[in-house]
């Protein structure tokens, strides 16, 4: 027996993202200003309180028609919502399930399609367990190596116990590219979605490594340049202590 307000929506009300797409399993704050999102927003929560979240093909898309979205997205639950000065709204979302959009309903905003969920596949791969605690295990030297891991980041990644949130977590807080992310969204095999995480940590280890080697050559570098500036300061008080010329032109006069 399903709780009325858990059962998923066949139709959802849509807001597009134009940064990253949002993976299921997280909990957090979305800002909305546009007045067609707002609106999106406070009809979803009439009704059933769910919107979906698609991801926009363009990045400096603004406005968006249904063939300028990606039809792969994440349902999520608004909790809570808090109406700013602006105009704009804080919305608290959960989000919940990948969805697959069916068809459009409407062709402007606010947009609603009607959908089909999507479930992940191959979750009882033999590989499933070995590459769980190999992206654990790898995840955790690059947190270690990257300043930008907050404490809370690394509590999260420990606690996640399904081998397919665990790939997404990944995929949401490493550099890699919004075109990359909506593919992992996309993947619903979930061995082929933790092979995938495993080549990101690897690109982030690689680029960190490459950092490093670089901050080591211009620290060297500093080094250097202030030990010659150190030497020539020396080198004047000591030619100064001997009455000898202390600069080019003067030396050129004698």
């Amino acid at each position: 027996i399903v709780p009325a307000d858990q059962i998923l929506p066949i139709k959802l009300h849509l807001i597009t993202l134009t940064g990253r797409p949002i993976f299921p399993g997280v909990f957090t704050p979305f800002l909305l200003n546009d007045p067609d999102d707002v609106k999106t927003a406070e009809t979803a929560l009439a009704g059933t309180g769910y919107v979906g979240l698609l991801l926009t093909k363009d990045e400096e898309a603004r406005k968006a028609a249904p063939n300028d979205l990606y039809l792969v997205g994440t349902a999520a639950k608004i909790v809570r919502k808090i109406n700013l000065p602006d105009g704009g709204v804080n919305l608290f979302i959960q989000t919940v399930k990948r969805f697959r959009v069916m068809k459009f309903l409407s062709d402007a905003p606010p947009l609603s399609a009607g959908v089909e969920y999507l479930e992940d596949e191959n979750l009882d791969s033999m590989e499933g367990k070995p590459l769980t605690r190999a992206l654990v295990a790898e995840m955790r030297k690059v947190s270690e190596n990257n300043p930008l891991f907050t404490e809370e980041m690394r509590v999260s990644m420990v606690n996640i116990d399904h081998p397919g949130k665990i790939a997404d977590f990944v995929a949401s807080i490493l550099n890699v590219q919004r075109s990359e992310q909506q593919e992992m969204l996309e993947t619903l095999d979930v061995h082929k979605r933790m092979e995938r995480a495993l080549i990101f940590i690897h690109k982030e280890q690689e680029l960190l490594r490459i950092q490093k080697k670089i901050q080591e050559q211009i620290n060297e570098k500093i080094s250097k340049s202030q030990r010659e500036f150190f030497l020539k300061e020396q080198m004047k008080a000591i030619k100064q202590e001997l009455g000898m010329p202390t600069d080019a032109k003067s030396q050129e006069y004698e």
